[in-house]
Order: C-alpha cells, then sequence, then structure tokens
C-alpha cells in the first residue's frame, strides 16, 4: 500500500499494473521537431543550471568565514580512493539528514536548510559533494554513474557517525542514488526523501540529446561539468535496474516519501507509478506526493514543503487504530 498526497487531501492508493508512457509524455503531429524542440529545451535548461550551479560551487572556494557565522563545517570523508567532501550543521543530538545533490551540483545545492536556525536545533544535517564535483575528487578509470561507488563514499561519511540516525534527503540524480545507500548501511537510515528522481529503469534510459552529447564531437564543445553530467546520466536506466532488483529482495526498515512534480521537464512524472508497482514490499511504508504545478527544481522552490516533509520523517509512525 502507498498513500498518495495532493495538495490538500491523502487518499489510499493501491499498487496496480500501470502503463508507463515514454519520457517524452505525448505524441505531436511532428514528433520529430517536437523532440528536437524539447531536446534542445532540457539541454539549454542543463547547461544554465550548470552554468548556476558551477559559479558558487566549482569556482571558486565557499567563503570559510562566512560558513563559520552560519554554523555550518567542511569535513572530509575517505572510501578507497575517494576523498568525500561534505558541509554539517546542527544539533549532534537530533535527527541526522543527508542530504545528496543532482547533476551537476554541490552540498551548497541545499545550504538554505543549513543555515537555519531552527533546523539546526531540531536536526544534525549533512550536505555532501558527491564524486566530481565540489571538493570531492574522482578518480581516473571510475564509473561516474556507478551506484554503488557512490553510495559507498557517502556511506563513509555516515560511517563518521556511527551511533547517528539518518533521513536521506536526495535530489534527481542524488534521489536515484539514495536506496542504494539504505541498502548499504539500513541500520542507520530511518527515513527516504527524494526530490524528483529518476527511479524507473525504462524512463531513466538515455534520450538522443544524452546520445549526442556523449559523441567525442560533443565533448569538446560543451563544458566540463555538463560533459561529466551527462556521463553520470548515460548508465542511469541500468544502475536503476540494478537497484529496483535488490530492492525487490527486501523489506527496509525505512520509511520512503516521494516527490514529484507534474511539470517535471527533466524527470518524467511517471516515475512514482513505478514504486507503487515494484516498490510496495520494500519499505516500512510509502508516501507519493505529487505537485500539480511544480517543476525539477524542489529543492528551492518547495522548501517550507521540504522541511515539513523531513519533520514528518523525523516524528515516529504511528500505529493504526
Amino acid at each position: 500500500m502507498a498513500s498518495m498526497w495532493t495538495r490538500g487531501s491523502w487518499q489510499t492508493m493501491k499498487s496496480r499494473k500501470i502503463n508507463h508512457p515514454k519520457p517524452n509524455g505525448f505524441v505531436t503531429k511532428n514528433p520529430v521537431a517536437h523532440r528536437f524542440k524539447d531536446g534542445l529545451l532540457i539541454s539549454a535548461t542543463l547547461a544554465l543550471f550548470s552554468l548556476l550551479m558551477a559559479m558558487p560551487s566549482l569556482s571558486k572556494t565557499p567563503d570559510i568565514a562566512g560558513l563559520d557565522d552560519a554554523g555550518i563545517k567542511l569535513a572530509q570523508a575517505n572510501y578507497d580512493e575517494f576523498s568525500v567532501h561534505y558541509a554539517y550543521s546542527g544539533n549532534p543530538a537530533g535527527t541526522g539528514v543527508l542530504f545528496i545533490h543532482g547533476t551537476p551540483g554541490s552540498w551548497q545545492a541545499f545550504d538554505r536548510y543549513l543555515v537555519d536556525a531552527e533546523l539546526q536545533n531540531e536536526f544534525f544535517m549533512v550536505s555532501v559533494d558527491r564524486p566530481g564535483w565540489g571538493g570531492s575528487n574522482l578518480p581516473k578509470q571510475r564509473i561516474d554513474g556507478d551506484f554503488a561507488l557512490q553510495a559507498q563514499s557517502i556511506a563513509a561519511v555516515m560511517a563518521a557517525f556511527p551511533e547517528q540516525s539518518w533521513i536521506l534527503v536526495g535530489h534527481s540524480l542524488g534521489a536515484s542514488i539514495a536506496p542504494q545507500v539504505a541498502l548499504l548501511r539500513p541500520h542507520q537510515v530511518s527515513g527516504l526523501l527524494l526530490l524528483a528522481g529518476s527511479l524507473d529503469p525504462k524512463l531513466g534510459r538515455p534520450r538522443w540529446f544524452n546520445r549526442l552529447a556523449h559523441t567525442w564531437l560533443a565533448k569538446r564543445l560543451i563544458s566540463p561539468q555538463l560533459g561529466r553530467s551527462n556521463d553520470e546520466i548515460m548508465p542511469l536506466s541500468r544502475q536503476l535496474s540494478a537497484l529496483s532488483d535488490r530492492l525487490q529482495q527486501v523489506r527496509l526498515p525505512a520509511r520512503l516519501v516521494v516527490v514529484q512534480g507534474a511539470r517535471d521537464n527533466l524527470v518524467s512524472p511517471a516515475n512514482p507509478a513505478y514504486v507503487t508497482e515494484y516498490w510496495a514490499d520494500s519499505f516500512a511504508d510509502i508516501r507519493l506526493v505529487e505537485l500539480a504545478e511544480a517543476g525539477h527544481f524542489l529543492p528551492w522552490r518547495e522548501t517550507a514543503l521540504i522541511i515539513e516533509l523531513i519533520r514528518s520523517l523525523a516524528t515516529p509512525l504511528q500505529a493504526p487504530d
């Protein structure tokens, strides 16, 4: 069973067989022109987002004095060849909240949460730089999109706080990776909040513009950050398939909340349907939150709702009457 929430009401939804739409979502009289237009729009959006994310996190070192004033500390954890950079703030006695950014990105994607005074009183918050982003290295010859390596590097941060219980909050590709982290450290993960994540292997297949960006010529024309981001997307479907196979063999003690905007142009709004069909028995509790007017960038556009959902996951689940 999974429960679906739309603004203003909850309703119960049984797992059922659902015919998933293709990523493009609909058919036009001129599908080639539509795909071209859609690809240009998404590519431009990714390029702009890459530029915006690169400005604070990839091009310059954060203002350490300013971080100290905001209650944020920086640290490193190590796993194998990886040096994983992360920021943390808040109350060590509170429930842990670990943020996992998408692609491109850095820990600063969630800085508004780490500097929030009320959240600092309630929670111990950590935001990581995934391998290859921000201050975290990516050793040569390692596969950027390998969920196992990504999750193990994040688990190394969790291992630095062995007594801490965590709520994992992932956005976009970070949401795709978060369940893999929960599989690695089920005893430490009490909840997952997945924001606009690719979860269905079929819907995670590379689109034509991903394949184009993966060619020799395109890699020399686009920015290194956008190229690295595309490298993470190319194996996504295969990684999601392996993840789902594992999830269907276990029942994790964590609660799961999936949030998806109906106007998301980067991740298909059909992804939550996959969760109800294939992951119904994999978690202690599942809630779906559909946002009719929301797009992809939920951490910045739906901050109040995300804080509300984090608090709900930190509250013990009450047994039904």
